[in-house]
């Protein structure tokens, strides 16, 4: 087993109900069909997730506001070299970014998930895919989020009964 194999088994053998779940990280990296693969994350909390898609990406650029868990973090991806680690509040950070992501996990503080979406559209390349975690689990804390989904012009988008609730968004066709 490599570096990120053992580090995830470390980790899920810990595991924390604030991680991702194992089924919805595992479908996410299943559903990911881009030649090239570059994941926005916002929310990093231990690295468990950035650890999954360093196995698959060219590129993850991981956003996380909290310094422990930040720190915390950077022990447990520590020698991955595709991953970059950023501590700051998602909604600055991302506007410094120069660069283009076709993949974004928004996993952070849902109250914050509409105004995270409105940040992330304008990083993304032409064909992209959004997961957005705990969609059903904190269903009433991102109504906003929700009416905005319903009612877009540009967007279309499935929820999941996987783990505690993931939509997938893409570009309509």
């Amino acid at each position: 087993m490599n570096l990120i194999e053992n580090k995830i088994k470390e980790l899920e053998s810990k595991r924390v109900n604030w991680n991702i779940s194992q089924e919805t990280i595992e479908f996410i990296i299943n559903s990911l069909l881009f030649d090239k693969i570059k994941v926005l994350e916002i929310g990093t909390f231990n690295g468990y997730s950035a650890l999954w898609f360093a196995k698959v990406a060219d590129e993850v650029v991981s956003l996380e506001i909290d310094p422990e868990r930040f720190s915390e973090a950077k022990k447990n991806l520590q020698g991955v070299d595709n991953v970059e680690l950023i501590l700051g509040n998602a909604l600055e950070e991302v506007d410094k970014l120069d660069k283009k992501f076709n993949v974004v996990l928004i996993d952070g503080m849902k109250s914050e998930y509409m105004k995270y979406l409105e940040k992330v559209l304008n990083v993304l390349e032409e064909d992209f895919r959004i997961f957005v975690d705990n969609t059903i689990s904190h269903k009433e804390k991102i109504k906003d989020f929700f009416e905005y989904l319903e009612n877009s012009n540009e967007l279309e988008w499935q929820e999941t009964g996987i783990g505690d609730g993931l939509i997938v968004i893409k570009r309509k066709s």
